[in-house]
């Protein structure tokens, strides 16, 4: 029998939906963000992603702020 993966070992990909491990200062941090971009590692091995959220902002987090992957986001119609 096989465990299932942990959100640390599972690779985060652009368009996942994920929920972060807490708030920013300014209390924006609620709801689902969207990759947008994975950006290089950290020297510690970290991996980094560049996030959207409803609010339109993007900002830069590390793969330890996520506190899970919901899920893949909705193809645009078109």
């Amino acid at each position: 029998m096989t465990q299932p993966e942990t959100l640390s070992q599972r690779q985060i990909e652009l368009g996942n939906i994920i929920r972060l491990s807490f708030g920013f200062a300014d209390q924006s941090g609620a709801g689902d963000y969207e990759v947008v971009r994975i950006m290089p590692t950290r020297e510690s091995g970290e991996r980094q992603y560049r996030i959207r959220g409803a609010d339109g902002y993007e900002r830069a987090i590390g793969h330890d702020q996520i506190l899970a992957e919901s899920h893949k986001a909705k193809p645009e119609p078109g």
